[in-house]
């Protein structure tokens, strides 16, 4: 009863009930004197359970989640992060990979991409395991719990000048400037923009429904007036998608519309910053900002309040200039 070491696997052996068992663990030693005990305890105690013995390739659970639930979500990218876990952990079983494991994939990959991409990744990771167990499929300690994350550096805020705004809009051609007004008038994201239809706008009560945003939260979104005209020109249909034109068409159309306004480091998103920005340096009211973006909590809205502080100085700047209060002339020292 012990450690056996096979090629470059470490087996464990010991007994249960009479009986000998025998576990591949893996190339990991440590790991398989940690099983060895573990098991040992679990026998010493009743709490032995055959079927934790279940090795499954991380990969083989992959497909399995992929075929039972991953392909029926929204989220977009899942297939590419599920392939990403497989090259780097595919030819392990579940049981196999370790904390150290985790840690040392989330550096990789905040070395190589950034923070907030890694605790994305981790992220999705952590409830694989979750399933796993719950389907029957692992048996211990989520090995994703004690992965130390970073801190996102969120410092990117790039939005448009009003000459700017001037600029793409004269750049864009006829059917991509009424998607760039919407853009920059309501702070809508691009999915929202290229799934909005007809049945979501009301132009007699100058609203757009958001039936469901990334928060999960259906919003509302006052149309001012010249959205209101654009809408309008565009001949509203009872149903359909308001805005006819292929993501690929869209992306390839926005980037000769930066090239042409001499626009760069700018990206989609950016014009739903420009909007929020504008918003915040016109309003200073955060609390609607929050509530037209759809952020879930007002931490995130947190990121223009700055702008809302200039804002507030600026209005200061006018209103003291305005006041006829004058300092007080006071006789200079020596002069009697």
């Amino acid at each position: 009863m012990g450690l056996l070491k096979k090629g470059e696997n470490w087996y464990i052996d010991y007994y249960q009930g009479g009986r000998r068992k025998r576990e591949k663990i893996g190339p990991s030693k440590s790991l398989a004197r940690e099983v060895l005990l573990k098991r040992q305890n679990e026998v010493s105690e009743g709490k032995y359970f055959p079927e934790r013995s279940k090795n499954i390739l991380f990969r083989v659970f992959a497909d399995k989640y992929w075929n039972l639930e991953g392909r029926h979500l929204k989220a977009k990218g899942i297939k590419g992060v599920l392939n990403t876990f497989k090259i780097q952990f595919g030819n392990k079983t579940l049981s196999e990979i370790t904390s150290a494991d985790v840690q040392n994939f989330y550096n990789m990959t905040a070395d190589r991409t950034s923070a907030a991409t890694a605790n994305r990744q981790i992220n999705f990771l952590s409830p694989l395991f979750n399933r796993a167990k719950e389907w029957g499929d692992f048996h211990g300690d989520n090995p994703v719990a004690k992965a130390r994350r970073r801190r996102e550096e969120n410092k990117r805020l790039r939005f448009l000048s009003e000459e700017e705004i001037k600029n793409l809009l004269n750049a864009a051609d006829a059917r991509l400037h009424p998607l760039l007004a919407c853009a920059i008038m309501t702070g809508m994201r691009k999915g929202e923009i290229l799934g909005l239809r007809w049945e979501n706008v009301d132009l007699e009560r100058h609203m757009i429904f958001i039936l469901k945003s990334k928060s999960g939260k259906a919003r509302e979104i006052p149309i001012g007036k010249r959205l209101l005209e654009i809408l309008s020109s565009l001949v509203p249909k009872a149903n359909g998608a308001v805005f006819e034109i292929p993501e690929i068409t869209m992306r390839r159309k926005f980037a000769r519309a930066l090239e042409d306004a001499n626009i760069m480091g700018f990206r989609f998103h950016d014009l739903r910053h420009t909007f929020a920005s504008h918003f915040v340096m016109r309003t200073g009211d955060l609390p609607a900002l929050q509530k037209l973006l759809g952020h879930a909590s007002p931490q995130m809205t947190q990121r223009y309040a700055h702008l809302a502080q200039e804002h507030l100085f600026a209005k200061m700047e006018k209103f003291d200039a305005s006041m006829p209060v004058e300092p007080l002339s006071l006789p200079q020292k020596g002069i009697a």
